[in-house]
């Protein structure tokens, strides 16, 4: 996964938990004026075109074949202002940057395009009492330990617009199939649109009594591991046992109350290694604060989300690349090596997305500067990383996977093939919604047990937004956010410190569905 962007979409609209009713309805934010206003129970559309005008409509529908929207409304231009009215507009959807709408809608051409907002009625009491601890995820991946179905990876975590579609390389370390048929539950868990343009698996064979490590650039590295360290010293003092094994125990920190960008660091030293290439293995998760500072930027920018979102879809390379200022000043976890001259050299980095599950990722380092005992130290954003595994390997060859598309989809007890070939074509995406599992199958290599698997996805997703998030809506620390997210990160500084104590708690309690 790649560093965090922060746009996402928009449209409010209260939804019952159950019977998808939805009750309420907003107009377009810029001109209230300028739109014709919905009726009680009514279904709207809003059209973001990549030109920068926008549609409102009401009512309307998707046309299926021809790919296009119908509808009667308005036509506004980049100011918002009336340039069209009509009983009829017929708009393709290629065209079409972005859809708002208060209408659920489970399958069809617009699904991919559309993003929905949600009330209170569907929101737990959990996430009432903290909106901005609310559950959210990408898709999230079940794969056997060997006993049961265990949270293994999440996809494309940064992917928060179509803009930004991606792919993500998850390892599936704890992964322990018992026959070459391997069973991948993709669940939707939180009130998202989840748009999965593929899912895979890599199958990279293991070098005798080794495994395989995936680098942040892709690479993958046939590796020994030579143990854990000797020593491990953070601010709390020892913190060896918390890191010696991957086993879901997590050394963390709580941020800093009057910066979220303050830096601490952790000491490590290993035994002497041996002779040839080394790397750093290390076992990491996002805490919540990435998802907080996503949330807040979401309720900056209010009614007017759909909107950023929409300009993020035609915006230059530049302007995408500030858009994550953000989370680049955040930074990931850097790596350290102690050099000839008493201090210390970074040697490279590690910056997996996401706070749901652990990914494993190698840093490769130079040659020992000396000979005699290891040492490192990793440099890291206050409460920002969850650590569970620390440990030095030794480096064999580089390896080439194997790519293994699915064989079956699943959903529920029935075969979904419409599913499987959306996700065996391109140009083609699966979308989901609240709620949704499939059961993706593969058939591994008949000698399965001297492979290490990884799970390829690429997509996007569309987070819903919150109704509570609303009343904070302020367009200028919207933009503040991303012209100087320094100031940001300590203006939100005491706010984040009153909730992090509960906000794991909240955030786990609050998912919108259940494995």
């Amino acid at each position: 996964m790649r560093t965090p962007a922060w746009p996402v979409v928009l449209c409010v609209a209260f939804l019952a938990a159950c019977t998808h009713t939805l009750q309420r309805t907003i107009v377009n934010p810029a001109s209230p004026s300028s739109a014709p206003l919905p009726r009680q129970g009514s279904s709207y559309l809003k059209v973001h075109m990549r030109d920068g005008r926008a549609y409102v409509l009401s009512p309307w529908r998707v046309d299926e074949a021809p790919r296009q929207v119908v509808g009667a409304g308005r036509l506004l231009d980049a100011r918002r202002q009336v340039l069209a009215e009509r009983d009829s507009f017929a708009i393709p959807l290629d065209s079409v940057a972005l859809l708002e709408t208060n209408e659920v809608r489970a399958s069809g051409a617009s699904a991919a395009l559309t993003g929905v907002t949600l009330g209170s009625l569907a929101m737990t009491a959990y996430c009432i009492s903290n909106p901005k601890a609310c559950f959210g995820s990408c898709p999230t991946f079940y794969v056997t330990d060997g006993t049961a179905p265990r949270l293994m990876a999440e996809g494309f975590s940064a992917s928060v617009a179509p803009a930004l579609e991606g792919r993500d390389i998850d390892a599936l370390y704890r992964a322990a199939p018992r026959t070459p048929w391997l069973d991948v539950r993709m669940t939707n868990e939180a009130l998202e649109t989840h748009v999965v343009r593929h899912v895979r698996i890599l199958a990279a064979r293991r070098p005798a009594g080794g495994r395989v490590f995936a680098t942040d650039s892709g690479q993958f590295w046939g590796a020994h591991v030579l143990g854990e360290a000797l020593r491990c010293r953070a601010a709390e003092g020892d913190c060896l046992a918390a890191l010696a094994v991957f086993d879901g125990r997590e050394r963390f920190s709580r941020a800093d109350s009057a910066d979220l960008a303050t830096r601490e660091t952790i000491e490590l030293e290993f035994d002497r290694p041996p002779e040839g290439r080394l790397g750093l293995v290390i076992a990491s998760r996002q805490t919540l604060l990435s998802t907080y500072l996503f949330y807040q930027a979401l309720a900056f920018m209010g009614t007017r989300a759909g909107e950023w979102l929409a300009a993020l879809d035609r915006s230059s390379a530049g302007t995408r690349q500030q858009v994550g200022e953000p989370g680049r000043l955040l930074g990931g976890i850097d790596v350290q090596i102690a050099d000839s001259a008493g201090g210390w050299s970074t040697v490279g980095r590690t910056a997996e997305t996401g706070p749901l599950a652990p990914d494993v990722r190698l840093v490769i380092l130079p040659d020992a500067p000396s000979p005699g005992p290891l040492r490192a130290r990793l440099r890291l954003t206050k409460g920002a990383w969850r650590l569970d595994w620390v440990a030095l390997a030794s480096l064999g060859a580089r390896v080439t996977p194997d790519w293994l598309d699915p064989i079956s989809v699943r959903r529920g007890d029935s075969s979904d093939a419409a599913a499987l070939s959306a996700l065996l074509d391109s140009s083609r995406t699966l979308v989901t919604f609240p709620g949704d599992a499939f059961t993706i199958g593969f058939h591994l290599p008949d000698d399965f047990g001297a492979y290490e698997l990884f799970l390829d996805s690429r997509g996007y997703y569309l987070e819903w937004m919150r109704q509570e998030w609303l009343a904070e809506e302020d367009a200028a620390r919207a933009t503040l956010m991303f012209t100087d997210p320094a100031r940001t990160l300590r203006d939100l500084a005491p706010g984040y410190a009153r909730l992090e104590p509960q906000m794991e708690r909240v955030f786990w309690g609050s998912r919108y569905a259940r494995p």
